[in-house]
């Protein structure tokens, strides 16, 4: 499975999730009766560059990759962010809540009723909440086309998150490896695109209805 995410997500030709919920996977295994749904990969970050160098200088590639995907079979009923990246050292992620997301205010983003009035976006008291996510622990593999570490880790996201996720865009990713931590900034389209990659998945699993 992590190298068929690992395919996905650093294959060339990837591009931002479209209106229409084209999905990667979206198939029952004919074996374990296992149903998942994989959205595209989403570039997320700024162009950076590797460490491969060509006549032209160093190759540039993309900081990194989201897929939003959910899984279902007799043990599992899970939805799961999985986010690609390249590494310039040998780093460890230890299992644990080892990513965090700096998202929205739900609040500031969606009507909650009367009670909780809307935040102008311009108001000064707009906010922002951070969410810890479950990770798999990963240490990386090494990638001849980058002369990096490519590491792909996998994020438990809990339902009343992936509610969260489909009306609050991810502003900044922070991830704690070991020894060492990156924070990824989104820019407004990458987190359009996550929202709907999120809305796509669950209303592709009828769990609940969700509009754009």
């Amino acid at each position: 499975m992590k190298r068929l995410f690992l395919f996905f997500l650093f294959s060339v030709g990837l591009y931002t999730l479209n209106a229409q919920c084209d999905f990667a996977i979206n198939e029952v295994d004919d074996f374990d009766s296992t149903h998942s749904v994989v959205t595209k990969a989403i570039n997320i970050g700024y162009l950076i560059p590797s460490n491969f160098q060509t006549a032209d200088g160093y190759k540039m590639i993309e900081e990194a990759k989201a897929m939003f995907t959910f899984s279902q079979n007799d043990t599992l009923n899970a939805f799961f962010l999985v986010l690609g990246l390249a590494e310039r050292e040998f780093l460890t992620i230890e299992e644990g809540f080892s990513v965090i997301l700096k998202v929205e205010s739900l609040k500031d983003t969606v009507d909650l009723g009367k009670d909780v009035p809307k935040v102008d976006p311009a108001d000064d008291t707009k906010g922002s909440d951070l969410i810890g996510l479950y990770t798999v622990p990963d240490r990386g593999s090494f990638d001849k086309n980058t002369n990096m570490r490519l590491y792909t880790l996998t994020c438990l996201v809990p339902l009343d998150h992936v509610f969260t996720l489909s009306y609050a865009g991810i502003e900044k990713i922070r991830i704690n490896y070991k020894n060492s931590r990156h924070t990824i900034t989104l820019n407004k389209d990458q987190q359009a695109s996550i929202k709907k990659a999120v809305q796509c998945v669950a209303e592709a699993m009828k769990l609940f209805p969700i509009k754009p």
